[in-house]
């Protein structure tokens, strides 16, 4: 096996990239440059708030508004311009950063002069052979019995000294924004209104919320695991403001995608917080699960649940039974049609009062926007 396979394996499931898509936003604009590209795709102009109706196609001398086209035109428009929001926000906020470090060094950025490049603006701390090292250690259990540390050892510290660079860009960017120093000004798309309802499905926070925030996922996507973490911190920020219900989506119902989403249903019978353990624990499973060895893999599917169901600690008797009855799965085939519905179509896809948010990066803006979309309306009186 190669270096680079050896390192791809070391890394798997690692999102790379960097913290505000520097370098990935470069050269994505360099290579969509034909007609066909993203950034030229011919959708309506980036930051479209439809605040107010404008004619987007002509047939036979009649005029369709972006409010007139079906559901799931509306989003697929909405997908496209999220596409190009993602990649201009991306772009401006690394080119705010380096003309903000540019004049804090008294840089001439008059006439039209080039800017630095990040590189030479910032300077991160370098990966030490005992943080390599000690990556190496924690991850080589995935690797092919026999690799060794020299083996690895030059994409490994590419790839660390990548991500502290990163790192080092998102803590400075973050912190000029909180300054006001940099405000980016172009407005994420707006994603059309869907009907949905949360009934019944486990949710944190505030129940009479009037935000309500809503997360379709799979307990084995891996976008979804790294999505996790900021959700949680999402969730603890925002506190008694928001309701935060969780829909399973799953994307191979016959699968063990399907099962976990039984059992996550079957925990929800026993109460919130049975959920909410098995929850966690899902998103634990080992992703090789999903394709046992043995050759009855509806029992290794079942299995696999049942050991969530133990480490999470809830009565594991009825959940075997749950587990087994049609009921559970009637639930999971319900999800997904709901979703599929409501314009799901992978995971983590994400709404806020019923308008889907691009990504997990957006969610936060996205609740803040409605927070202060409701402040600023009148209340009806009694």
């Amino acid at each position: 096996m190669s270096n680079a396979k050896v390192i791809g394996v070391l890394l798997g499931g690692v999102c790379l990239g960097g913290a505000l898509g520097i370098g990935v936003t470069t050269t994505v604009l360099k290579k969509n440059t034909s007609p066909t590209s993203v950034a030229d795709s011919g959708t309506c102009s980036i930051g479209d708030s439809s605040a107010a109706p404008v004619g987007m196609l002509e047939v036979d001398g009649q005029t369709f508004k972006k409010e007139d086209f079906p559901t799931e035109v509306q989003d697929q428009l909405f997908q496209m311009q999220n596409q190009v929001y993602e990649v201009s926000s991306n772009l401006l906020k690394e080119v705010g950063l380096r003309i903000a470090l540019a004049k804090d060094k008294k840089l001439d950025l008059a006439g039209g002069q080039k800017l630095p490049e990040l590189r030479e603006l910032l300077q991160a701390n370098k990966v030490s052979e005992a943080e390599m090292l000690a990556f190496f250690e924690t991850n080589k259990k995935s690797l092919p019995p026999g690799t060794t540390f020299e083996q690895v050892r030059p994409q490994l510290e590419q790839y660390m000294q990548g991500q502290q660079e990163g790192e080092t860009v998102r803590k400075e960017f973050d912190r000029l924004q909180e300054k006001g120093r940099i405000k980016i000004l172009v407005q994420a798309p707006v994603a059309p209104l869907v009907e949905f309802d949360v009934a019944g499905l486990p949710y944190k926070g505030a129940e009479s919320s009037n935000v309500v925030i809503v997360e379709a996922s799979d307990y084995l996507c891996t976008h979804c695991r790294h999505a996790v973490e900021q959700v949680e911190k999402i969730i603890e920020a925002n506190g008694s403001k928001v309701k935060f219900v969780q829909a399973n989506f799953a994307l191979r119902p016959a699968g063990l995608s399907g099962r976990l989403a039984q059992g996550a249903w079957c925990a929800s019978q026993q109460g919130s917080d049975q959920f909410w353990k098995f929850h966690a624990k899902a998103f634990e499973v080992s992703l090789d699960a999903a394709n046992p060895v043995s050759p009855n893999t509806d029992k290794a599917f079942t299995d696999t649940a049942i050991k969530v169901a133990q480490d999470a600690a809830i009565d594991v008797k009825a959940f075997e039974t749950c587990l087994a009855s049609d009921d559970s799965k009637k639930a999971v085939e319900a999800a997904n049609e709901k979703l599929t519905k409501a314009g799901v179509s992978g995971t983590p896809t994400f709404f806020v009062n019923n308008r889907k948010v691009g990504s997990v990066n957006q969610l936060q803006a996205a609740i803040d926007n409605e927070l202060e979309r409701l402040s600023s309306t009148p209340s009806k009186a009694n």
